[in-house]
């Protein structure tokens, strides 16, 4: 196998590959094998059929089709091993040809971990807070002039930043280039999940979009948006947990579990792959209310903040 890697714009990376022309035949063969194996043809037991007339009736373009995902499923892993990068995504493939007597090349297009620069955040959040506790201020003065103000309910009336804030002010703190690859997988997994919840109201997406004032076009754009502000948010955030090195213990993911009630779920999430994902949401929810505690000083306690999903995410709903 020969590999040949090329680093696109936007944290993308283009690999072509090689694969000898004896490992092609190999893996073609298999499939023939397993076909030959597994094919009932009248007048012969099954697994005993001339290999001639397995091909003919399971047809070549199957088991060519069947050879290519074979040989994808075990050479895409070890190419990207061999060259130590690591997709965040899925691969566009591409394949020249395929020819049983030829080497296969084929091309693998996917995106890699952006390199995400920030500035000076805690400064931004600082400034942010400022303001906003400035403008309420202003209100309260408004309505002392006017005879207004309730003294002692205004008392306990501070300024609060929520999550989406901080999310906010950290992405036009930061830089970072998200492939387009990632934005495309993302803007299709928002709209599916905007069809799902039209079919459970039964509501056609051609009224969806009357009702919108929007083309599908238009739709279609603004959840580009969304899913691009969703992404580098997930990077930003994950740059920051690092950074502000916010640690999750096992016991907090626990209970996490615990908290589903559900035994049949919470043995679910106990798969290690879901309690990855538990981890970094508790990473990320750590992280902005440390942020948020850090910014407002005494009054942080105050309110209850709000944990969930960025604002971009919600905007769809």
């Amino acid at each position: 196998m020969k590999t040949q890697i090329e680093k696109l714009p936007k944290s993308t990376i283009k690999m072509a590959v090689t694969i000898e022309n004896d490992k092609v035949k190999e893996f073609y063969n298999n499939e023939v094998k397993k076909a030959v194996e597994n094919t009932e043809i009248q007048g012969f037991r099954k697994g005993t059929a001339p290999r001639e007339m397995v091909i003919e009736k399971v047809g070549n373009s199957k088991l060519y089709g069947d050879a290519i995902n074979e040989l994808l499923q075990t050479f895409y892993p070890q190419a990207l091993k061999e060259n130590k990068v690591s997709p965040v995504s899925n691969p566009k493939v591409e394949i020249k040809e395929f020819d049983i007597e030829k080497d296969l090349e084929f091309t693998a297009e996917f995106a890699v971990k952006p390199e995400v620069k920030i500035g000076d955040y805690r400064k931004a959040l600082k400034n942010y807070y400022k303001e906003k506790t400035e403008k309420l201020e202003k209100e309260k003065l408004e309505k002392l002039k006017k005879g207004e103000l309730n003294v002692e309910k205004e008392e306990e009336n501070h300024a609060h930043i929520g999550p989406n804030e901080v999310i906010d002010i950290l992405l036009k703190e930061s830089e970072v280039e998200v492939s387009d690859i990632l934005i495309e997988e993302e803007t299709d997994r928002l709209m599916m999940r905007l069809m799902d919840q039209l079919e459970t109201i039964k509501l056609p997406i051609e009224k969806y979009l009357k009702a919108q004032e929007k083309t599908a076009d238009e739709l279609r754009a603004e959840y580009t948006k969304i899913a691009e502000n969703n992404i580098k948010a997930e990077f930003v955030l994950s740059y920051l947990v690092g950074l502000e090195k916010i640690e999750v213990s096992d016991r907090e993911i626990e209970e996490m579990i615990e908290a589903a009630g559900d035994p049949s779920v919470a043995e679910q999430m106990r798969d290690p792959m879901q309690k990855l994902y538990i981890r970094t949401i508790l990473e990320k929810n750590k992280l902005l209310t440390k942020l948020i505690e850090d910014t407002q000083g005494p009054h942080a306690h105050e309110e209850n903040h709000e944990k969930g999903e960025p604002e971009s995410e919600k905007k769809e709903e």
